[in-house]
């Protein structure tokens, strides 16, 4: 298995990169809160109970869950792009970066508090996402 190579007159962008994640973890968190609402709706789903295939049912016919599906699809898309045209060790430890979303909606949106330690990993996180686009 040889080193993917970028598109013919591509230069990979640790910049370009970024952007992508980025976009990939805001879609994805708007994704993953529009299935997490059409399964409150639904009542759930548990995946050994008698009653997946209704709670399947249900989610059918749920707007969000299809529209989160569809956002986390193009996450899929987007990490195709990026793991054909990117080191590999570059492009995954971006998406740590959600860590910090999740922390920032959590408190700002949620009304969930964040530990100082918990903020001062999510610090080391940031740092280590610096230091790898400078490397």
């Amino acid at each position: 298995m040889g080193r993917p190579h970028p598109r013919a007159g591509a230069q990979p962008s640790s910049n370009r990169a970024l952007v992508l994640v980025l976009t990939a973890i805001v879609l994805g968190l708007a994704g993953l809160y529009l299935v997490r609402a059409a399964l409150v709706d639904v009542g759930g789903f548990t995946l050994d109970s008698r009653s997946a295939g209704r709670q399947l049912a249900a989610l059918a016919l749920e707007w969000r869950f299809w529209l989160g599906g569809a956002l986390i699809l193009v996450i899929l898309l987007i990490s195709l792009e990026l793991y054909g045209s990117e080191e590999l060790s570059k492009v995954v430890p971006l998406y740590s970066l959600s860590y910090v979303a999740i922390a920032v909606i959590g408190e700002l949106f949620l009304g969930e508090h964040v530990a100082l330690e918990r903020w001062l990993a999510i610090a080391v996180i940031v740092v280590g996402v610096i230091v790898l686009l400078r490397s």
